[in-house]
């Protein structure tokens, strides 16, 4: 894909009419549609373009001339530069009802439906929530310093940040003591990026770094590690060369309403928000009704995060998934708990899976699958086949949610409930969860 083009400098005044599925402003101006980052609905804004095309352009705020009553001063000193987050001139509460109505409009444009009933979003916290992350590291020798953080809007270079108001604050608050551990690195031009997760117990720091480290390196880590109560991993090269500088840690996060607790490595995936998760879990089970009659099936199940909890209260559960690291984990946390009414098994499932064994002549009454962005058309149409008659959908792009849904329709099913779930406040990012009957 080629690099875009700087346009021409322009500058201009809009009246912005709506937001934008991205959270972007939208405006008109010679027969155009314009795109405002930084803008919301009812404001008149003074607007620099950074991208142009026949039918539409792209610009940054510049100055608000007139603003909507419901912005709010930004809690981050880099906000618009960073590209880490684009919500923070909007109220949580703002936020979120913004996410519902893309929700409905994806609904109402794809599959020419909404649900019978809305659920109230559900909302935890909203700043210091980020449990996962990429940082970009960058040592520039104009300034003789690194700077770590997330990348710039629309470039390629590193943000001037000090402290991060939405990664968990173990590492948000002490970008500055990371920043200057690596500038004292003997390769420190030779660490690109940085890899977060934080669990309840401990917070990780995978290092990715291009040239070997020294005895004195390794050192230096060691003793920031301590300073700010972290564990260092490093990456040498591919995701087999993940491996703690020191003493590998055991990294936890608890479901404590269902008294389970799960481990996982640092570079699994797991959900950015945990006590968001958690109340995801909680409603997930109750849309589905679990009794001990049921049999239930978690499609897309990662490390487990919905099938041990939703195996307490069923007949059985069967979690499938692609990844076997994940399954191999999952069946691990599984024996840890002491649940014994769940399986797991591999399978690919964008590819053909009716031959499987946790396939061919089973049924499940109920299911639960959480996909990635680009949903799960391929089972959504063998669902009937294994008769199920309940599902939790669980989606994090409306889009692909409303596409499913439009298949679930014409096979018989109907959208009974559905609502948004802020797990990346600040963030244009929706997720949400939807209910399904036969």
């Amino acid at each position: 894909m080629g690099r875009r083009r700087k346009p021409k400098p322009r500058t201009y005044e809009l009246e912005i009419e709506s937001l934008s599925h991205e959270g972007r402003g939208i405006a008109h101006l010679d027969e155009k549609v314009i795109f405002v980052s930084g803008a919301l609905p009812g404001e008149t804004v003074i607007a620099d373009r950074t991208f142009s095309r026949a039918k539409f352009e792209e610009a940054d705020v510049k100055e608000v001339l007139k603003p909507a009553d419901n912005r709010i001063e930004p809690k981050c000193e880099v906000f618009g530069i960073c590209g880490g987050c684009s919500f923070q001139h909007l109220s949580s509460e703002d936020q979120i009802d913004a996410k519902g109505k893309w929700l409905k409009d994806a609904f109402l444009g794809q599959a020419k439906v909404e649900p019978k009933n809305w659920l109230e979003p559900l909302q935890v916290q909203s700043w210091g929530y980020r449990r996962k992350a990429r940082l970009g590291v960058r040592y520039v020798a104009k300034k003789g310093k690194v700077l770590v953080g997330f990348r710039e809007k629309k470039s390629g270079f590193i943000t001037n940040m000090t402290r991060c108001e939405v990664l968990h604050p173990s590492l948000g608050d002490n970008l500055e003591v990371l920043a200057g551990a690596i500038e004292k690195l003997s390769i420190k031009s030779q660490v690109p990026q940085i890899e977060v997760a934080v669990a309840e117990n401990n917070t990780i720091l995978i290092l990715r770094h291009l040239e070997p480290l020294t005895t004195d390196d390794e050192q230096v880590l060691i003793d920031c590690a301590n300073e700010l109560n972290i564990t260092f991993y490093t990456q040498s090269g591919g995701a087999d060369t993940v491996k703690p500088l020191d003493k590998p840690a055991v990294l936890t996060y608890s479901h404590p309403d269902h008294a389970i607790e799960m481990e996982f490595l640092p570079t699994d995936f797991t959900q950015v928000n945990f006590k968001l998760n958690q109340k995801m879990i909680n409603l997930a089970i109750d849309m589905l009704e679990l009794n001990d009659n049921d049999e239930v099936i978690d499609l897309f199940c990662g490390l487990g995060n919905f099938t041990l909890p939703m195996a307490k209260y069923a007949k059985h559960a069967v979690g499938v998934e692609g990844d076997l690291g994940l399954i191999e984990r999952a069946k691990y946390n599984a024996e840890k708990n002491g649940i014994t009414n769940a399986n797991f098994y591999k399978a690919d499932l964008f590819k053909e899976v009716e031959g499987f064994e946790w396939f061919r002549g089973k049924t499940y009454n109920k299911a639960l699958i959480d996909p990635a962005r680009s949903g799960a058309i391929e089972i959504v149409e063998l669902l009937p086949k294994l008769g199920v008659e309940r599902l939790v959908y669980v989606s994090c792009n409306p889009s692909t949610l409303a596409r499913d849904t439009e298949k679930l329709i014409e096979l018989g099913y109907k959208l009974e409930t559905a609502g948004v779930m802020d797990m990346f406040p600040q963030t244009a990012h929706v997720e949400s969860i939807a209910l399904f009957t036969k």
